[in-house]
């Protein structure tokens, strides 16, 4: 029987395995593709240098570097307002994500992890209330292969191959409400037209209802233009909206499709729990991007070293169960489960705002740039007592948006403050049941 068993060789997976191997595991990781397209993504391709600098990751060079950019612009949906928010003295990337994602798979093969692609997961093994391994189907034969492991880590991405199959006795959150998800679709363009080395995202209700659309520079005259939505019941196209509204931007008169792609990403907070006897999920199957930005690489890639450290330890220590492995819950919260589920809460508020109040709101700096630089790296909403006053005189036409940003702010850091003292395994149905009011207690103050 193996140690552990990863299935899925993304960001999330390939640092699990490699994490895992140098602790002297012995390690199997698999993925549905044929490993000369494990890294192979659509998504915005974006990542802060903070997240490597964090893991102690060599940054992004060579042809994993498509461009560097120097921080983000938020757009009105008027665009008559810009928030320009550099990010002093750090860096952003832009991916090559085949290049990256080859990075990341070798550097886990060369640290002694086994990898075998076009190995599609089924369902998991279970045995007297433990995931002892996976069901695999082969892709090459069509024959199923059963693989058997002390520790299972599910990096299948937003499906959730294998979380979704696990009882609710083990795993007690498994389905993923739609209006926590976005719908999106990209292309990669070249185009005739400079761009500034800035991550540009577009609020607008009518184009991108619940998300937005963005332009990311790549290098070289190429962008990744795309756009998310929010899946509620009759959602847009988003391929559709894309081209009625965001290519119809002169900045891409003449310009030509290298690749396209749609996707989906779960922008909410953490699941509510990551663990189960003998199983653990990582990266998007987890739900780990950033809410407001749908940003995973970096988070993905924190979720598979903690995993594989915890996997370690409960190995090591004979314990495999939910107990044994529950460090990687408290780990992950702390250093950023608590900060998304603070940023959860301000998507939730903006995606019911309409674009009249956004408008306002940016236009009367209701929140200001620097509010966005805080919230974005902290999930902290601060307003100083001279602010809140400069604040009200600016929102005196819109004294109920004004209202709701303050409450918002208030729900934000209890949000934060019930992740950041995330329980034992015996309080997770008390914790549960507290999260839930918090929730609640937003959905009523938005009616």
């Amino acid at each position: 029987m193996l140690d552990l068993l990863v299935a899925g060789a993304g960001t999330a997976g390939c640092l699990a395995a490699r994490t895992a191997a140098r602790r002297g595991l012995e390690v199997l990781l698999v993925d549905r593709k044929p490993a000369a397209d494990v890294g192979r993504k659509v998504c915005g391709d974006a990542v802060g240098s903070h997240h490597f600098d964090r893991l102690g990751l060599r940054h992004p060079s060579g042809s994993e570097l498509r461009d560097k950019v120097r921080g983000f612009q938020i757009f009105s949906p008027d665009r008559k307002t810009r928030f320009r928010c550099p990010v002093d003295g750090l860096e952003g990337f832009m991916l090559d994500r085949r290049e990256f994602g080859q990075r990341l798979l070798r550097e886990a093969v060369d640290a002694g992890a086994e990898f075998e692609d076009r190995m599609l997961a089924l369902e998991p093994v279970i045995r007297e209330g433990y995931v002892r391994g996976a069901v695999f189907k082969d892709l090459r034969t069509g024959h199923e292969r059963r693989v058997e492991a002390r520790v299972t880590i599910d990096a299948t991405g937003f499906v959730g191959m294998l979380r979704r199959k696990i009882p609710p006795p083990l795993l007690p959150e498994r389905a993923i409400d739609p209006r926590d998800v976005q719908a999106g679709y990209r292309e990669i363009r070249r185009v005739e037209t400079a761009i500034e080395p800035y991550c540009c995202l577009y609020l607008n209700q009518t184009v991108s209802p619940g998300g937005y659309s963005w332009v990311f520079p790549e290098g070289d005259g190429v962008v990744n233009v795309g756009i998310g939505v929010q899946m509620v019941r009759g959602f847009p196209d988003p391929r559709e909206q894309l081209y009625k509204h965001v290519l119809a931007d002169p900045i891409f008169d003449g310009s030509s499709v290298l690749e396209r792609g749609a996707w989906y990403v779960p922008t909410r907070r953490p699941l509510d729990c990551m663990t189960a006897n003998g199983f653990m999920v990582v990266g998007d199957a987890a739900c780990l991007t950033n809410p407001l930005t749908g940003g995973g690489i970096g988070p993905s890639m924190l979720s598979g070293r903690l995993a594989a450290e915890a996997a370690a330890d409960a190995i090591a220590d004979g314990d495999v169960g939910r107990g044994g492995l529950w460090p990687y819950n408290t780990r992950f919260m702390e250093e950023y489960g608590a900060k998304q589920a603070a940023l959860d809460v301000f998507r939730v508020f903006l995606q019911r705002l309409g674009d009249e109040d956004l408008n306002y709101g940016m236009s009367h700096q209701l929140v200001k740039e620097e509010d966005v630089l805080k919230i974005s790296s902290d999930g902290h909403l601060r307003l100083g007592v001279g602010d809140r006053m400069l604040r009200v005189l600016r929102g005196i036409r819109r004294p109920s948006l004004l209202s709701k940003l303050s409450r918002v702010r208030a729900l934000m850091r209890e949000a934060r403050e019930l992740y950041e003292a995330y329980p034992s395994p015996g309080e997770l149905a008390r914790w549960r049941a507290e999260a839930r009011r918090t929730r609640a207690r937003l959905e009523a103050l938005l009616a």
